[in-house]
């Protein structure tokens, strides 16, 4: 049954388990938007966004006169569009060689609902917001959006700056941090900043970045084409003696 998300985001998710399990290798050939919408009981609109949908992802290509087929005889990752985004924390721009970062915002505003929630901030507090663009080749791959306690402002001055952060960010000291990840249909100004269609689906990922003490010190939001690769690395130190 589809019980979440947008139908035809459902339906992707279904057959990129097929494919991933085997059950639909490479060379078979993707069901028609006929039996597609048959199967899952929806319209036909809703069934042509599947194969953009997995086309997107790099798991289909479509033959004229001949129906859309499995091309996944490599894992996603392999395809990904020019190698991966390398993120060392999420306070700073993706970057890669070859690829040009640009910061689109840098200053103090008023934090919405679900940002105040992921900082442990009051409603409506002051935070910091940095809103960065990743681009390849000429295209916009990645979106990350980062917001900090307005606390840190003094601290780390550079973050109120309209320019990439370097390397070491004095003050900013995060101890450990978690991610988790999801795929959503693209707002209308996403879609336009990545040159794809609706539906084509983007992944996302969100972060939380804490202090010893547990105190949230960042929390982002990376948005990324489906067919750009995104590595995050991390630095395991065991914990101070005593």
């Amino acid at each position: 049954m589809l019980e979440r998300d947008a139908p035809y985001v459902q339906i992707i998710e279904h057959y990129r388990q097929e494919i991933r399990e085997g059950r639909l290798k490479d060379g078979d050939m993707l069901p028609s938007g006929r039996e597609i919408a048959k199967e899952f009981g929806v319209s036909l609109a809703t069934a042509a966004k599947v194969a953009g949908g997995l086309q997107a992802l790099g798991l289909v290509t479509p033959r004229p006169g001949a129906g859309t087929v499995v091309t996944a005889s490599r894992p996603p990752a392999d395809r990904a569009r020019g190698g991966p985004l390398l993120i060392t924390l999420a306070s700073r721009s993706p970057i890669r060689p070859g690829d040009q970062a640009r910061v689109l915002e840098s200053g103090i505003v008023q934090a919405p609902q679900n940002v105040a929630v992921q900082l442990g901030a009051e409603p409506l507090a002051e935070v910091i917001r940095r809103r960065q663009a990743t681009t390849r080749d000429g295209a916009t791959v990645a979106l990350l959006t980062s917001w900090f306690p307005a606390s840190l402002a003094a601290t780390v001055p550079d973050l109120l700056k309209k320019a990439r952060l370097t390397e070491q960010i004095g003050g900013y000291q995060p101890a450990w941090g978690e991610d988790w990840v999801s795929a959503r249909p693209p707002t209308s100004a996403e879609a336009r900043e990545f040159a794809i269609k609706r539906g084509s689906p983007v992944v996302v990922v969100h972060s939380r970045r804490f202090t010893a003490d547990d105190t949230v010190i960042e929390y982002a939001e990376l948005i990324a084409r489906a067919d750009t690769r995104v590595t995050y690395r991390y630095e395991y130190r065991p914990p101070d003696a005593g």
